[in-house]
C-alpha cells in the first residue's frame, strides 16, 4: 500500500467533518439571517402602517375642508357631509350633487364605483318616510320617474 492509499479515508473522513461543519455554520447563518429579515419586515410592516394611517388622516382633513377651500364651485353652506359610501351632497338651485373628495393617489372602492353607477343609471329616487299618529307605523312616499307617487307601508 502507498502512503496516497493509507491517507485517503483519513482525508475522507477530514473532508467529510469539514462538510458537516460547513452545514452546521450555514444552518447557523441561515437562522440569523431569517431573524433579521423578520425583524426588517416588521419594522418595514410598521412603517408602512403609519403611512397608511396618515394618509387616512390626510384624507379625512381633506374632506372636511375641501367645501371650505378655494377653488370650490358650490356654496359650501349647502353641502352636507355623509361620510359612507360619499362623502356628501351638494345642493343648488337646480342640480343635487353627490361628491366623493379624493386626496393623493386614493381611487374609489368598491361601494363608491357600485353609488356611481347607480347614480349614472338614473336610479335615483327622493323619498319621505311619515310616521303615523300613534306612532306604530311607517310610510314611506317614493317618488317614481314621470311625476308619479307611490305609496308602501314598510
Amino acid at each position: 500500500m502507498t502512503s496516497i492509499q493509507v491517507a485517503m479515508p483519513e482525508f475522507l473522513i477530514f473532508f467529510g467533518l469539514l462538510q458537516l461543519c460547513m452545514i452546521i455554520q450555514c444552518r447557523k447563518y441561515v437562522k440569523i439571517f431569517k431573524d433579521r429579515m423578520k425583524r426588517v419586515n416588521r419594522r418595514a410592516d410598521r412603517m408602512l402602517s403609519h403611512r397608511k394611517s396618515s394618509e387616512v388622516r390626510l384624507g379625512k382633513i381633506g374632506e372636511n375642508m375641501a367645501p371650505f377651500m378655494r377653488g370650490w364651485p358650490y356654496d359650501a353652506n349647502n353641502f352636507r357631509f355623509l361620510g359612507h359610501p360619499v362623502d356628501g351632497i351638494q345642493f343648488t338651485d337646480d342640480e343635487i350633487i353627490f361628491i366623493e373628495i379624493k386626496t393623493g393617489k386614493s381611487r374609489l372602492s368598491k361601494s363608491q364605483k357600485k353609488a356611481r353607477e347607480i347614480i349614472r343609471k338614473g336610479n335615483v329616487s327622493f323619498a319621505t318616510f311619515r310616521v303615523d299618529d300613534k306612532g306604530t307605523k311607517l310610510k314611506k312616499e317614493q317618488h317614481i320617474k314621470g311625476g308619479s307617487w307611490k305609496v308602501d307601508v314598510v
